[in-house]
């Protein structure tokens, strides 16, 4: 399978914010890549015009900025080893990686200054 890894343009940040505080960020809808509720609140993913914004919320749980590369791929939610094989490959070159699967692709988070690095480690491995 060919992963095609493809670099979305732009800067994106992770922070962490309350149930209520979410409801602040409606008005940047367009601007909020991911949502994931934990025990301690909800991760949320942004891209940078949002970014003062939520740091206003929670600057100290400000995170990023980040990279995002997106599988061009179709995978399927039930395939087995993929991220496994992607993250070793970064491990290899040491670029930390947070990986997300949504629906129809795998999309990576990588520190924003080793993107260009991930993109060739992921190049290599086809």
């Amino acid at each position: 399978m060919e992963i095609d890894p493809r670099l979305v343009e732009g800067k994106y940040y992770f922070a962490m914010v309350g149930e209520s505080q979410l409801m602040a960020l409606t008005s940047y809808l367009d601007s909020i890549v991911a949502i994931f509720r934990e025990g301690e609140g909800l991760t949320v993913v942004v891209a940078e015009d949002a970014k003062d914004d939520v740091a206003g919320l929670s600057a100290e749980k400000l995170r990023g900025p980040f990279a995002l590369i997106t599988l061009g791929a179709q995978t399927d939610l039930y395939m087995v080893g993929l991220l496994a094989k992607i993250t070793g490959a970064l491990a290899e070159e040491k670029i930390a990686v947070n990986a997300f699967s949504a629906y129809h692709h795998d999309h990576l988070f990588v520190p924003f200054e080793r993107k260009e690095d991930a993109v060739r480690a992921l190049e290599k491995l086809g």
